[in-house]
């Protein structure tokens, strides 16, 4: 199959019509993020990067640093990678799915798993916080937690 037959068969899957490929790219929206997909360039495997949005400007690093250890150590990412696009700055997740010998509806299914994914980490995006901050608001909450009568595991006495 060809790159336009497997994104139709896709698009159709989501409910998405008039599914385009320029210049061997296809490019739509999905729930509100950006993804375009390209052929390898040995016809092996089909390249799929999805735009999940800008870093926190003012939790650069710290997020970066989460970036970088979700990579390294694949936790979270479905084995595909999280980079800064140099052209413009934003982070997106990228990967290849292999096609070849694949049956249509597990291609569609690895696809899926892709944009579930970049939908993940565009909320991760989006809701961040650095672990120090995280566990700051979670101490305040243990904290409010003990002040209503909670000593610890097991049922309030009223």
């Amino acid at each position: 199959m060809e790159l336009k037959e497997l994104m139709s068969a896709f698009a159709e899957t989501l409910g998405i019509d008039g599914i385009e490929v320029k210049d061997g790219v296809c490019s739509m929206t999905i729930d509100d993020i950006p993804m375009e997909f390209t052929e390898s360039p040995g016809g092996e495997a089909v390249v799929g990067a999805a735009v999940i949005g800008e870093p926190p400007p003012d939790k650069r690093e710290a997020f970066y640093e989460m970036l970088l250890e979700a990579n390294t150590q694949l936790y979270g990412t479905l084995g595909v990678a999280l980079s800064k696009l140099p052209e413009t700055g934003e982070i997106a997740l990228i990967g290849g799915l292999p096609f070849k010998g694949l049956e249509l509806k597990e291609f569609c299914q690895g696809l899926d798993e892709f944009v579930s994914k970049a939908e993940e980490w565009r909320e991760t995006l989006e809701n961040f916080r650095p672990a120090a901050e995280e566990a700051a608001v979670r101490d305040e909450e243990a904290a409010q937690f003990r002040r209503f009568g909670m000593n610890g595991p097991g049922f309030m006495s009223v």
